[in-house]
């Protein structure tokens, strides 16, 4: 198997094309993967994306943000924000194969992601995004074809909750809790009154023919066999008065002459005045100011009136001030001290109670308020509101509201348009001329009264303006009370009056009143339409002086204020939050062609969704119940049964808001915020289904944590979206969620999107009616989307296939660290397998430590706690973190070594914290000599050694070494560098913190490098050698930092990375090709790669880049299962690269015209030397001269070496018969001088040739004995040349069988491999061969280069470098 090969099965696999999505296409440079092989990227992320396009995201801005964003072949751009929720959607298909798509919700403004980056190859720090901001209240269209949004006429004036496009009339139904449209609208059969309602047709705003309602709609629905149109909410009247609820229609004023008071309030500076509450609008967020009572003591807040009232609904807002709240309490009317009797909908049972003197206020901070409505009325001036017990330290309320049915205006000193509650509409008068409040006996209350002398009738101006509040437009009467005169003494001094009616805009009408009226008298003044009180007109009623009045006798004038009321004639119908609209009917004026259903929810009722699929019965969900609680929060309605009834579902329905339906086929999917059905004990879990043949709900597994605000099918899945964070269920594979989760139907079960989409879907639509055409728009509050769900691992192979894993349910997993080995122990093969370390769980047996071979995850030990760093070593596996645990018969802690080979543990001693407490181990690096290993970290003993935050371990004898003395706290990285050991990190060195440490030339004790101020960059998190500099990088309070250090001064590389970057990882990645000449090292084929959560403008949050000196190049995005920017922890690579020693650098121009001067000239004198040698050779071909023999050599030593077994194999085998020894070409070989390369076999990839050179001088795995030997020979053996390969092999043979097959491999030990594939030398040092040679092995000490000898092809040994993973023990048949 090759190292190409594909891992997997948790994942799959996708090609990775670089493609126009939308934005501007970016060119990255392109990785030589041939040379690094696989590469494997782990982190902390859910999702995972190659960045192909300026306008991909890691995550939104803003979390109350929504977005469009645009997928094409799983890559996702953001093509613009909101500023608010989009909370519905619906599509119109046009003619050109192309759609509108509408939006509506909370947003005003909608910004654009324009990206000003050109199309270029440049790719430089200069592109830059701009943002266009443009106000579109409330609703918008997006145009699918340009990719635009535009605004509908300047949009509504309040936030718009349910759409519906009719396709057939082209035209779109919005419904919200706004009033108008901002611009002035089309009328409709006259009518231009909206109320939450409204027609987008023909590119213009139309009123519906009904005017609206007076509450939020929350729902619109087809119903298609029917053809009409179903309106759901919270309303029970519509605005041209046909429907009518009096109950909750007029809004007592508590401004003006009603006079506040409170028993033991708060004596905290404002928070005990019990005007605080009586001007709330009663939304969420409840006002910073409300009233309070005294801690721990009951009290009242109270309100009297200067006239009669008869309340018909308290609505009550219960404060949460500091924990504080109203628990139980009781109302009365003042005077007869009566307690109200009150019906309310209790928030957690769902159910209407009834009560008097213990009513009870929810705690739950997400109600805005409470209504109760007053079962048995009363006529009274005052009212009070008793506070028995709370919640927290003391009573309190945030708002108060008092309505009453009648519209009645009583006169009074103080009650004008600028009183207390100004920011709401109530009735009120406006009073002129001097007035003064007088007691009239019989009626027992004060009226107004205005007395002035008989000689100013044609000067006074005394007058009164009546202005109620007019719910809904209809048909009214108008009656004026006037106080008898007898009561009052002023018989004699009553006149004429006229009253001025202005029922609607530029229509008003006089009736005259005789005021001297010995008894009250009540009186019709008009009869006939009213407007609606609206903020731009309110009916209007003026009192003042007969124009032709007379003179009373007395001489003296009393003009007394009336009391008007005002009388809807309605039809008597009632409406409750559902109407059916019929569009045909409307047009053939067939009557009726609006009308509520037969049988209607009770009032107060709140539906959020209608399923009208059926046709012949509708599915209605919200928060209600039925009569005698038959239903509750669901309900079916019969058409056919009665003319319309509605019917309860199994188990009575759920025990909680219902906010989503979706019927498919026989099957009902609901969603909302409920447990379980209301008699039933499964747990459903916010989702169910009903299966309607059966009449029996069926739970989605164990459902969703927390409530569905809406779902949208899509081929065979339902896609649910709310406040979601996971999928309910013990089982560890089941697929993560956060904002929506997606339901396969087929297979009855919850399943992963290939790709990580964040936040609420509320629509998931191709952009074209053309399937050939992959685009697609995602539309809601979505956080983040990313190509690939990944649970924090993902590989790339040779052919640019990204391997994603997914796996698990566990938020909090991080994975480390990770590595590729390759298996050849089994004969003739090569298995790639992946091992990953960190803190995970992918299954019950396998967590932390795992590897994954043959498309199966296998645990490693059962360690507890995390994996920080992995390194391999001769087979083994380097283990290190801060854990505990079992570790097959061992107990590490935090270090570990496994053998791969051999499947068990390597029982070592682990470090330890001051306190006795395990320690953590950053990161392992092989040293100079390849058994000896550092590792870094906080720890403070090695076993009993101690050796705090530097160890060295040698591998070979298992023991702990000091590395040097004084260094204390937390390394996070280590590197060498021109003869130093340098570590970074939150470092002390003799109680002086730094965060740079060193060893100098060979020094026993840590010091502080002078020459950089480490303390001004901040705490550097990883380093990286360069030929003659280092990197290190890190951030700090302002920035991310990345630069270079010369053993003497810092440079900054002047990379601008923000604040919130932080760096993980640097390596060096060899590029074929790039948008630019720059490279990192200048000069060579390399770029500078960088991985962590990097802030890099323009492009924002990336968790990959490569820099080439001046540009960066974002090259993987990644989110966490939140939607936050997530973090590449380790980029781990297949093949030996990626270090400064595997940087191939470019000469200058200047040096390359040199050398080919140079090399011209070469081939001049080669050609001069080869005519001297044929000169030569002929001569000596004329007359041959033999040697002198040379005297023989006798063996005074051990053979201890390859060399020096193949020096006695000589003596015995070639000279046996006649004693001699080896011919003199022995001696010739033996003397030559080995290089250290070939020496020592193999030098680890981290190091530079520097630390090569330093670290092999007196290397105990080298033997010199033979490097400077020489012989002579005579007899059979003289003269006999070079020692040959067979003779080699034959000694090789020999001295294996002598030291048994289990003898590690060295110079005195050497073993045969055989090539399994060709191998190419490319470097001075490195052995070729072709495939199915014989190569003898003569050091293994690293995995991947190993050293030995071939046959030349003339018989002679040829030695050197080659990858281990290219030969096999055992021959090819």
């Amino acid at each position: 198997m090759s190292r190409k090969h594909a891992l997997g099965r948790y994942y799959i696999p996708f090609i990775f094309l670089i493609i126009h999505v939308s934005g501007q296409p970016f060119t990255t440079p392109t990785i030589n993967l041939d040379a690094v092989g696989q590469l494997g990227f782990t982190g902390n992320y859910n999702g995972l994306s190659p960045f192909i396009d300026t306008q991909q995201f890691e995550t939104g801005a803003d979390l109350r943000m929504s977005s469009l964003v645009l997928s094409k072949n799983n890559t996702f751009t953001r093509i613009a924000s909101a500023n608010g929720d989009i909370l519905t959607t619906c599509t119109l298909k046009r003619a050109d194969n192309q759609m509108d798509i509408y939006i509506g919700g909370n947003f005003t403004t909608i910004t654009y992601n324009n990206d000003n980056q050109s199309n270029s190859n440049s790719n430089s720090n200069s592109n830059s995004n701009s943002n266009d901001n443009t106000a579109l209240r409330y609703i918008a269209r997006f145009d699918s074809q340009t990719q635009t949004l535009t605004g509908l006429d300047g949009g509504l004036d309040g936030p718009v909750q349910a759409l519906y496009c009719d396709q057939e009339a082209n035209s779109v139904y919005v419904g919200g809790d706004f009033g108008s449209p901002v611009q002035t609208p089309a009328s409709n059969n006259g009518s231009t009154v909206f109320g939450k309602i409204a027609l987008w047709q023909n590119n213009a705003w139309t009123a519906l023919p009904w005017s609206g309602f007076n509450g939020p709609v929350y729902t619109i629905t087809p119903n298609k066999k029917k053809n009409t149109i179903l309106f759901g909410g919270l309303f029970d009247a519509t605005g041209d008065g046909q429907y009518y609820n009096t109950n909750s229609s007029q809004i007592v004023n508590l401004g003006g002459s009603t006079t506040l008071g409170s028993g033991n309030g708060a004596l905290t500076a404002g928070l005990g005045n019990p005007a605080n509450i009586v001007c709330s609008n009663n939304t969420l967020p409840l006002p910073d100011t409300p009233w309070l009572l005294q801690e721990g003591v009951p009290g009242y807040w109270e309100a009297t009136f200067a006239y009669s009232i008869q309340p018909s609904l308290f609505r009550i807002s219960n404060t949460h001030y500091d924990g504080r709240g109203t628990n139980s309490f009781s109302i009365i009317a003042l005077g007869s001290n009566e307690y109200f009797e009150l019906s309310y909908l209790d928030p957690v049972t769902q159910q209407n109670v009834i009560c008097s003197k213990e009513c009870h206020l929810s705690n739950d901070t997400s109600i805005a308020f409470q209504d109760f409505t007053v079962v048995s009325p009363y006529i009274t001036t005052g009212v009070r509101i008793n506070i028995d017990s709370w919640f927290g330290s003391g009573g309190g309320l945030a708002s108060v509201q008092i309505f009453q049915s009648d519209i009645a205006l009583h006169a009074h000193l103080g009650d004008t348009n600028d009183g207390q509650c100004t920011s709401s509409i109530t009735p009120s008068t406006t009073i002129v001329g001097n007035w003064v409040e007088k007691y009239v006996f019989g009626t027992y209350q004060n009226f107004l009264t205005s007395t002035f002398s008989a000689s100013d009738l044609a000067t006074t101006d005394a007058s009164i303006l009546y202005t109620p509040y007019i719910p809904v437009q209809g048909q009214y009467t108008i009656y004026a009370t006037t106080p008898g005169c007898v009561g009052s003494s002023t018989c004699n001094d009553r006149t004429q009056i006229e009253l001025t009616v202005t029922p609607s805009p530029g229509n008003s009408t006089i009736f005259f009143v005789d005021q001297a009226v010995t008894e009250d008298t009540r009186t019709l003044i008009y009869s006939g339409f009213l407007s609606a009180t609206t903020t731009s007109f309110q009916p209007t009623v003026l009192l003042n002086l007969a124009a032709n009045a007379t003179a009373p006798s007395s001489g003296t004038v009393s003009l007394v204020a009336t009391s008007l009321e005002f009388i809807k004639n309605g039809t008597g119908v009632t409406l409750v939050s559902v109407l059916e609209y019929s569009p045909q009917n409307y047009t053939q004026n067939i009557v009726p062609s609006w009308r509520p259903l037969t049988e209607q929810l009770l009032h107060g009722s709140t539906v959020r969704t209608i399923d009208a699929s059926q046709g012949d019965v509708l599915y209605i969900g919200g928060q209600f119940v039925g009569i005698n609680d038959i239903y509750r929060n669901i309900v079916a309605y019969d058409y056919l049964s009665s003319g319309g009834q509605l019917r309860p579902l199994n188990e009575i329905g759920l025990t909680g808001n219902v906010t989503c339906l979706q019927l498919v086929d026989s099957n009902l999917y609901v969603g909302g915020s409920f447990n379980s059905t209301v008699t039933g004990t499964k747990p459903l879990g916010n989702v169910a289904r009903l299966d309607i043949a059966g009449n029996q709900w069926v739970p989605l597994e164990m459902g969703l944590d927390g409530p569905v605000e809406s779902m949208f099918l899509s081929d065979s899945t339902i896609t649910f979206s709310g406040s979601i964070t996971r999928i309910v269920n013990t089982n560890s594979t089941t697929p993560t969620s956060v904002g929506n989760a997606v339901w396969d139907i087929t297979n009855n079960k919850w399943i992963d999107r290939s790709s990580q989409i964040v936040g609420t879907v509320r629509l998931i639509t191709s952009l074209s009616t053309d399937t050939t055409v992959n685009n697609k728009i995602w539309i809601g509050g979505i956080r983040s989307a990313q190509t690939y769900l990944a649970s924090g691992l993902a590989s790339l192979n040779l052919d640019s296939i990204w391997s994603p894993h997914v796996f698990g349910n566990d938020p909090d997993a991080v994975i480390n660290t990770g590595l590729f080995w390759h298996n050849t122990t089994e004969p003739g093969t090569n298995i790639t397998v992946l091992i990953i370390g960190g803190r995970f769980k992918i299954s019950d047996k396998i967590s932390n430590l795992a590897m994954y071979k043959d498309s199966e995850w296998t645990g490693i030990g059962e360690l507890d706690g995390e994996v920080r760093a992995l390194t391999l070593l001769n087979d083994k596996l380097l283990i290190g973190g801060e854990f505990g645990g079992r570790f097959y018969d061992s107990q590490p802690k935090s270090f570990a070594i496994y053998d791969l080979i051999g499947q068990k543990n390597v029982d070592t001693i682990g470090v330890y914290g001051s306190g006795g407490h395990i320690g953590r181990i950053n990161v392992i690096q092989v040293s100079g000599n390849s058994h000896i290993v550092n590792v870094g970290g906080n720890f403070s003993l090695a076993g009993s050694l101690e050796c705090p935050s530097v160890c060295s371990l040698n591998t070979n004898t298992l023991q702990w070494d000091k590395v040097a003395q004084n260094l204390q706290g937390q390394v996070y990285d280590m590197t060498t560098f021109a003869g130093r050991l340098i570590a970074v990190g939150d470092l002390q060195v003799n109680n002086q913190r730094t965060y740079i440490a060193e060893i100098k030339d060979q020094s026993s004790i840590w010091t502080v490098p002078t020459e950089i101020q480490s303390a001004e960059l901040g705490i550097p998190t990883t380093l990286l050698s360069m030929p003659k500099k280092v990197l290190i990088a890190g951030s700090n309070a302002t920035s991310g930092y990345l630069g270079t250090w010369d053993g003497t001064k810092y440079t900054d590389l002047g990379s601008n990375l923000g604040p919130s970057s932080d760096i993980r990882q640097l390596l060096y990645i060899p590029i074929t090709s790039s948008p630019n000449d720059d490279r990192f090292p200048a000069d060579s084929e390399d770029m500078l790669m960088v991985v962590g959560k990097l802030d890099i403008a323009p492009f924002g949050n990336v968790s990959a880049a490569l820099y080439d000196g001046s540009n960066w190049y974002p090259y993987v995005l990644t989110s966490q299962r939140d939607g936050t920017p997530g973090t590449i922890q380790h980029l781990f690579h297949e093949s030996p690269c990626c270090t400064v020693s595997n940087i191939k650098r470019h000469l200058p121009v200047p040096a390359v015209i040199l050398i080919s001067i140079a090399v011209s000239l070469g081939i001049i004198f080669a050609l001069v030397l080869c005519a001297l040698c044929f000169v030569f050779i002929r001569r000596r071909n004329s007359a041959r001269h033999d040697p002198e023999p040379m005297p023989p050599w006798a063996s005074g030593r051990r053979a201890s070496t390859l060399i020096a077994m193949l020096d006695a194999a000589q003596l015995g085998v070639l000279g046996a018969s006649a004693g001699a020894g080896a011919g003199a070409g022995v001696g010739a070989y033996s003397g030559d001088t080995l290089t250290n390369k070939e020496k020592n076999g193999f030098v680890n990839q981290n190091q530079n040739s520097a630390e090569m050179r330093e670290n092999l001088v007196g290397s105990p795995f080298i033997n010199n004995d033979h490097t400077n030997g020489t012989g002579t020979g005579t007899g059979a053996g003289a003269g006999a040349g070079v020692v040959t390969f067979a003779a080699m092999l034959s000694a090789a043979v020999a001295k294996r069988a002598e030291s048994g097959p289990d003898a590690p491999v060295s110079e005195d030990c050497p073993s045969l491999f055989y090539a399994k594939y060709p191998f190419d030398a490319k470097e001075y040092g490195e052995l070729g061969f072709g495939a199915n040679e014989t190569i003898i092995v003569t050091d293994m000490s690293d995995n991947v280069w190993w050293m030995g000898y071939k046959d030349d092809g003339s018989g002679k040994p040829a030695s050197g470098l080659f990858p281990s993973n290219y030969v096999s023990s055992t021959k090819a048949s």
